[in-house]
């Protein structure tokens, strides 16, 4: 049995998706923000991330072997938060919205946070 399976096994790799580090442009740093796009394998929790394209994002969402998700990174605006002169919030700031972005990643993609060390990656 082993040695069918052995004879096969090209049959039975997982093909990985290419990877990318995206390159905000003028209008995403007009805008703001930009959407990242990521990809893990559903069986394995704690298995690797890929950060990937809107196009694979597209083609792998009705997946069931990926987990896919998607995050809106801040790139302009202030770094921490800021306050009207009445204590009301007028800006949480880049690296608060960032961290937000990740928390709600991390309900379906558990170590996203570990790939963002720098939470004002791209920041203009």
């Amino acid at each position: 049995m082993y040695k069918d399976v052995a004879k096969n096994i090209d049959v039975f790799k997982i093909e990985y998706p290419d990877t990318i580090v995206p390159i905000p442009n003028s209008q995403d740093y007009e805008n703001g923000f930009i959407r990242r796009y990521f990809i893990r394998q559903s069986n394995d929790i704690n298995g690797h991330i890929f950060e990937i394209s809107n196009d694979l994002y597209s083609n792998y969402l009705q997946n069931p072997f990926w987990i896919v998700e998607q995050v809106k990174w801040r790139i302009t605006g202030t770094i921490e938060t800021t306050y009207k002169d009445n204590g009301e919030i007028n800006d949480v700031g880049v690296k608060s919205s960032n961290t937000a972005a990740l928390n709600i990643a991390s309900i379906k993609l558990k170590n996203i946070k570990l790939y963002f060390p720098n939470l004002l990656q791209f920041y203009k």
